[in-house]
């Protein structure tokens, strides 16, 4: 079975994460390690995009699809967008970290070239509802219909939000959202989601570098669901979404 890991983190953290710090050539051992074939990699929040694109893009030892950070208050950033915009695969967005809802204005022309270049975001949802919460990135959704987005976490870390966030996805509203698993522990409510909001509307993630692979690849696998929905979550999905890229 292929598997792709479609949420890790390279480089240097600040402060959020005591400065922890891992290298390319790490994150492709360990991905390894974990029978992953390929993995979609973006910046730790105090690593430069432009940095770690040139040594993931075209690595000869991994198949990495690069995402790009989207903090609004890095004045390299549309330039960095403007001239790499062809070898970026998704976009990632942080509410909790740049301490702003997906819903602010700072955040709407990103949101406009992800929608026209059908490039798919990846947001942050975690439990600071006020700022973090998934009922946020539905707004968005709804306000750009043709605009892909994978809620990470399932939508929110903790079996309370994310349950409720399954029975709102699967609405034929949100036909354009997705659920990643990265970092969601426990198990039984993982089925839970994947029979709710249909498996076809779900990511394989592990959150790597704070995250192993090895620890969440277990899940999917024991799972009761067959084995198609499994080729879907670890890989099917993710692999639509980017052949959708302009």
């Amino acid at each position: 079975m292929i598997i792709i890991d479609s949420h890790i983190h390279i480089g240097q953290w600040s402060e959020l994460f005591f400065n922890y710090n891992s290298t390319v050539d790490e994150a492709i051992a360990v991905m390894k390690k974990a029978g992953v074939s390929a993995a979609v990699c973006m910046p730790a929040d105090n690593e430069p995009n432009e940095k770690l694109l040139k040594e993931t893009i075209n690595n000869p030892n991994f198949k990495f699809y690069f995402m790009a950070w989207i903090n609004p208050d890095d004045k390299s950033l549309d330039e960095f967008l403007n001239n790499n915009i062809s070898q970026i695969s998704l976009f990632k967005i942080h509410p909790s970290i740049q301490r702003r809802r997906i819903t602010d204005d700072s955040y709407s022309k990103y949101l406009q070239i992800a929608s026209e270049y059908k490039i798919p975001v990846v947001v942050h949802c975690g439990r600071w509802q006020e700022i973090a919460s998934y009922k946020f990135c539905l707004e968005v959704a709804l306000k750009y219909p043709y605009l892909k987005i994978i809620l990470a976490h399932l939508g929110g870390d903790v079996p309370s939000i994310y349950l409720e966030c399954a029975s709102e996805v699967k609405k034929p509203e949100y036909k354009n959202v997705y659920l990643g698993t990265e970092s969601v522990r426990e198990f039984k409510f993982v089925e839970n989601v994947i029979k709710t909001a249909g498996a076809e509307k779900v990511i394989f993630g592990s959150d790597y570098n704070l995250c192993l692979p090895q620890t969440f690849i277990p899940i999917i696998e024991n799972i009761d669901i067959p084995i198609g929905d499994k080729e879907l979550i670890f890989s099917g999905n993710i692999l639509r979404l980017l052949a959708t890229k302009v």
